[in-house]
């Protein structure tokens, strides 16, 4: 009898134990979730510059420290259409593949988004990143062509030297003005193409940029 009660009361610890530690991991997730949420409060808060300013890249940074448990949450506000301008530019500083469709998808949406996402998706590392403002420069919208051509100027890929000049002659303005814009910041003009739109365009904005950049050469 005495071993039956020794495996019984074993048998009452072990279940105790497992109750205790279930309901401590349970505690641990939901505490860290409260912490995940707390930091990206943080690194939304629109408050002003200055401890505001630092304020928020401190929570910046401790999320992407702690991307295992943060980019999920990063990525569920995305898809539940909860990411503001902040968690736009948070995203590509964990420069993972993940986040490349969520941003491209933002490029033909209301417009302070879209320019955050070309600029995003011009700090992702990875191919698919240039893919996709390549995509978005043949666009039929000229507003996100004109943000993917920003884009992929400040990406500093000569590989996109092809895509941006087939666009030099566009009939929009503006999307003449960024595309020349990347264009140039790239190296991709000749002196006779600046030249050219310096004395030709129809845009007085895109003359002014084109005799800039001339001016520019050495």
């Amino acid at each position: 009898m005495k071993g039956v009660f020794n495996l019984a009361t074993t048998a009452l610890l072990v279940a105790a134990c497992a109750h205790d530690t279930g309901a401590n991991m349970a505690r641990d997730a939901t505490q860290s979730d409260r912490e995940v949420e707390t930091q990206l409060a943080l690194a939304e808060s629109p408050i002003g510059g200055g401890p505001h300013a630092r304020e928020r890249e401190r929570a910046a940074q401790w999320l992407v420290e702690h991307a295992d448990r943060a980019y999920p949450a990063v990525l569920g506000r995305f898809d539940q259409g909860r990411a503001g301008a902040a968690l736009v530019e948070l995203l590509p500083r964990f420069d993972r593949e993940e986040s490349i469709p969520r941003l491209e998808r933002l490029l033909s949406g209301p417009e302070p988004p879209a320019w955050a996402a070309g600029q995003a998706l011009a700090r992702q590392s990875q191919p698919a990143a240039g893919e996709a403002l390549r995509r978005a420069l043949d666009h039929a919208d000229p507003k996100v062509a004109t943000i993917a051509a920003d884009g992929l100027g400040a990406r500093g890929d000569r590989a996109d030297c092809t895509a941006l000049v087939a666009h030099v002659a566009s009939t929009d303005a503006r999307l003449r003005y960024h595309v020349v814009q990347a264009a140039g910041r790239l190296g991709c003009l000749a002196r006779a193409d600046l030249e050219s739109l310096s004395h030709d365009d129809a845009d007085d904005d895109v003359r002014a940029l084109a005799t800039r950049l001339l001016s520019e050469m050495r």
